[in-house]
């Protein structure tokens, strides 16, 4: 009797230590599906090394690499349009989710969606509505340029900062005359005006994203014709922009990331988008499954999505304390709804 139970026990450990184990094991194999993320390809219309938009883009992608451990491919169009439709069909060959970085995607986004209906595909800086899978990004632009405009204004006047012609003029070059450029434009001037209802503003569209030549030659005529201080809007067109404000000893004004690093003694701020962190909380949002696919998620100033960047604590400030200060005030105010800004898109 004895032999028989102890038998009995025995194998009973032996099952138990076997369904231990095996579960152990599924555990472990859960854990492991649980830390292989989302396979996600990233398209730009343009190419990377643009110190601005498409590698803001880039940031959210390797911060959700980083943090999310997404599977990730970067895939640039270089500008030639006979690339948007295969770069995109690739990028939806290959990965779960296909985040699209240009407004030359409007149209082939949708074309190419229908055919993949299984995919998620975010379009930043754009709006498409009614298709189910297309999810896109909205950036508030127009509030942060508010900003950026209402900085130009006060400083072009400012006798404390040397080379200004304070003749309470100020300038922007948009890489091209399109809704979201407009968008920035609306802004930059109601901030300015907001500041100083006299002010002129001049705006230049270079007609290209990605020619620096030709946004030196804007800002050089804005400059001429007694600008102090040009706001640029175009991408790696911009790169000209910081040149003619350093040959010129005049003022500019970064756009999309935090550019002063580029040249400290010339940029004063930057409009920055959170492009990266737009991308990074899209793609928490799948994994999270609070992913709600088909809307339009809005970036403004009350979704850090933009703001006014000075550059990093080790650079001396062109403007003043005050001026930094009057602007915080002006977004604490847009905040609460106690200014509206105007939209253009």
């Amino acid at each position: 009797m004895k032999k028989k139970l102890m038998l009995l026990l025995s194998l009973i450990l032996i099952v138990s230590t076997f369904f231990a184990a095996c579960s152990g094991k599924e555990n472990t194999k859960v854990k492991e599906e649980k830390k292989e993320g989302i396979s996600v390809s990233l398209v730009i219309a343009g190419g990377l090394g643009d110190r601005s938009f498409y590698d803001s883009s880039n940031e959210g992608i390797e911060m959700a690499k980083e943090k999310l451990g997404i599977k990730a491919t970067v895939l640039e169009c270089k500008n030639d349009p006979s690339l948007y439709g295969d770069q995109l069909i690739e990028a939806s060959n290959r990965s779960d989710v296909i985040v699209v970085v240009g407004f030359e995607f409007y149209d082939v986004i949708q074309e190419v969606a229908k055919e993949f209906p299984d995919k998620n595909y975010i379009y930043i800086d754009n709006v498409i509505e009614g298709v189910p899978n297309i999810t896109c990004i909205d950036y508030m632009e127009n509030e942060g340029s508010f900003l950026a405009g209402a900085l130009a204004a006060m400083a072009t006047t400012d006798e404390s900062i040397e080379g200004m012609n304070k003749e309470a003029k100020i300038g922007m070059v948009g890489g091209m005359d399109i809704p979201v450029i407009r968008n920035f434009q609306a802004g930059y001037e109601a901030g300015a005006k907001y500041i100083n209802p006299e002010i002129k503003v001049e705006t230049i569209f270079a007609g290209d994203f990605e020619d620096p030549a030709k946004g030196k030659e804007s800002a050089l005529a804005l400059y001429a014709k007694g600008v102090d201080i040009v706001f640029q809007v175009a991408g790696k067109t911009g790169e000209g922009v910081f040149e003619a404000a350093k040959d010129s000893g005049q003022y500019a004004i970064g756009v999309d990331s935090d550019q002063r690093y580029i040249n400290p003694d010339n940029i004063m701020a930057s409009m920055i988008k959170g492009v990266g962190l737009s991308i990074y909380e899209s793609l928490e949002r799948i994994e999270k499954d609070e992913f709600k696919a088909g809307s339009v998620y809005k970036y403004g100033i009350n979704e850090n999505g933009v703001d006014l960047a000075f550059g990093t604590e080790d650079m001396k400030q062109i403007v003043t304390e005050d001026m930094i200060k009057k602007v915080n005030e002006i977004k604490e105010k847009i905040k609460k709804g106690e200014i509206t800004v105007p939209e253009a898109k």
